[in-house]
């Protein structure tokens, strides 16, 4: 079997992104043994092409993030071209260019990896909601292989979040989703949001991630990191930021951040801050200022799961450090995100509080987080026990979703090989 795979964001500065790319590769090989994997990444779903309008040297295109060192001159000269539609609506006038083509450099590309692939797969990670560029792209790509190439098509793995931001994406889904032959949204939230917009075809899978074994991954580095730190002797949290902005330090304020830190320290832990993304590397300062421990993007997303299985607890306003944390039994205390996917893991989880406290107003909830954290700390060992049992559930339930990639593809196979007696 061969698969297309749209937005690998295996280069995407977040663990959790870096991690599901992982585990869908795995989850594919395991249900459909040799099956081969090319790739489309999220950087090649948000190229951006500019065309030159200047008399007598002609109408040059080239990528927006090539050329950097003429980047002045080209803006004034140039002018943005766009070869994917903005709406729904405009989805086959761009198809009929894209096969004439008239699609621009990445059309005849995907047109002759679709062909190739037996299915096309969409790992909807980080990009079905607030009108991303890349979710937009994806969708039209996926659209576009299953009703003009005849491709079995699926989207798996995603966050929906459609109509509380510029309700554009919406209708896109609205027009892509009933024709695929799997859409598998990742918690509650995420089909309760398709329900509402008439998507009857939906189905609930726990995020890929759930399908890894914590114990097939390495583990000495990690533990020896601790030992260096004196973790191997003295308790510990992990805190980590979110996808929105919070109160970092500058030079004449240490910042919200930091006082919940002190705050969570008074009980007699060490804290470790964890970060990765690029907007979350302040917590470095924060640990500085703070007497803390800082755990960095050196650091690979499988070593999370050593790391918070000696947490205390885990205090966190990313989605998948909650679900690396849960898989090893960290009880955690959620934060908001840029949208509800921290509740939905919440709920998901079946976790005693479902409403993320608010990030950007820490202020508000210094007091009732740290009280959240005795709560757990008291509670721990049947609290980590919920969460792995929860959690094993899930890595079977995940793991069935390479199984029905692999049945679209024999049923399009199927319907697509003549019968015995068709030409009799």
């Amino acid at each position: 079997m061969r698969v297309l795979l749209i937005n690998d964001n295996s280069a995407h500065p977040n663990w959790g992104a870096q991690a599901t790319p992982f585990a869908l590769r795995r989850i594919l090989q395991r249900s459909a043994p040799g099956v081969e994997i090319e790739a489309i990444s999220w950087d090649w779903l948000r190229y951006r092409y500019r065309r030159l309008q200047v008399p007598l040297i002609g109408r040059l295109l080239w990528r927006e993030d090539t050329l950097r060192a003429l980047r002045p001159v080209l803006m004034r000269t140039s002018r943005y071209t766009d070869f994917f539609p903005h709406v729904a609506d405009d989805f086959d006038a761009f198809a009929d260019d894209w096969l004439a083509g008239r699609g621009g450099p990445q059309a005849k590309e995907f047109i002759e990896l679709a062909q190739a692939a037996h299915v096309v797969v969409y790992n909807g990670e980080n990009s079905i909601y607030g009108n991303t560029l890349e979710g937009c792209h994806g969708l039209f790509l996926l659209w576009l292989a299953k009703t003009r190439l005849g491709k079995p098509s699926c989207i798996v793995n995603h966050t929906a979040q459609l109509d509380s931001f510029r309700p554009i994406m919406s209708g896109m889904v609205r027009l892509v989703y009933p024709v695929l032959d799997l859409v598998a949204v990742r918690e509650p939230c995420s089909l309760a949001n398709l329900q509402a917009l008439g998507i009857t075809n939906a189905e609930p899978f726990p995020d890929v991630v759930f399908a890894q074994d914590p114990n097939e991954f390495a583990r000495e580095r990690v533990e020896e990191w601790r030992r260096q730190r004196g973790l191997d002797s003295q308790a510990y949290f992990c805190l980590s930021a979110s996808g929105l902005p919070v109160s970092m330090p500058n030079e004449n304020w240490d910042g919200e951040v930091a006082a919940l830190v002190r705050d969570l320290k008074a009980s007699g832990l060490q804290a470790v801050l964890v970060a990765k993304d690029p907007w979350c590397l302040p917590l470095e300062e924060v640990a500085r200022r703070t007497d803390s421990l800082f755990f960095g993007p050196e650091n690979e997303f499988h070593d999370l799961w050593p790391l918070f299985e000696g947490a205390s607890f885990l205090v966190s306003g990313h989605y998948h450090y909650v679900i690396f944390g849960a898989m090893v039994g960290c009880p955690f205390i959620p934060l908001s995100a840029n949208n509800h996917k921290m509740r939905g893991v919440c709920e998901h989880l079946e976790w005693h509080r479902t409403v993320p406290f608010d990030a950007t107003f820490l202020r508000s909830c210094r007091a009732e987080i740290v009280e959240e954290a005795r709560r757990l700390q008291e509670n721990r060992s049947g609290l980590s026990a919920r969460l792995l049992e929860r959690s094993a559930a899930f890595r079977d339930e995940a793991r069935r979703l390479g199984a029905r990639v692999a049945e679209a593809a024999q049923r399009a196979e199927h319907a697509a090989t003549p019968s015995s007696g068709a030409n009799l």
